[in-house]
């Protein structure tokens, strides 16, 4: 991965075990760099790359940055205030790029994933958006979890099932039409 990143002279890389590996790399600069890319892929699997901390758990990393593009919102309604309202249902809201409808959010992977969601304006007009995770790999179709694939989804038999306990993917988003489109691109928040 060092190579992938173009910084193979910068870091260092540590086998840790039970599929850890620790990176270290020679400036904040070049983690910040490689963070912003997550996550990654090698060998058809993801990977998720983040900073370390003293104590880690076998489920550790919980939280998972995806760069998420929300597909197919009304333009007049393609504001930050927006935007936030539907990305906050998603994760936390790390950076957003308005003018691209995308946020870098943070993910729970112990929570399924949602892939459309129903926004409905002041007027009372329902839209259904497409959520589309950018670099996600092997996820569960059925019930939205990261942790396995279809094939060995254990609510595979029971797809109704399935959608009742994946609550609230249908939520309804109420959008505010108060702000004024096309707004400039926000940085951190």
């Amino acid at each position: 991965m060092p190579g992938q990143w173009s910084l193979h002279d910068r870091i260092t890389a540590n086998d840790l075990g039970n599929g850890k590996f620790l990176f270290n790399f020679t400036s904040e600069d070049d983690l910040k760099f490689v963070l912003r890319q997550g996550p990654f892929h090698y060998n058809f699997c993801m990977f998720v790359l983040v900073r370390g901390e003293p104590i880690v758990h076998d489920g550790y990393p919980w939280i998972i940055p995806f760069w998420v593009q929300l597909i197919g919102i009304p333009i007049h309604f393609w504001t930050i205030r927006n935007l936030r309202n539907i990305g906050s249902r998603l994760g936390h809201i790390d950076t957003m790029e308005l003018s691209e409808s995308r946020m870098l959010i943070d993910v729970d992977s112990r929570r399924p994933l949602k892939f459309k969601r129903q926004v409905q304006s002041p007027e009372g007009d329902e839209v259904t958006i497409e959520i589309k995770y950018e670099k996600l790999f092997k996820h569960c179709s059925i019930c939205g979890m990261m942790t396995h694939e279809k094939g060995l989804c254990l609510t595979m038999g029971s797809h109704d099932q399935a959608q009742t306990e994946r609550g609230g993917v249908f939520t309804h988003v109420q959008l505010s039409s108060s702000q004024s489109p096309r707004q400039s691109s926000m940085g951190n928040s």
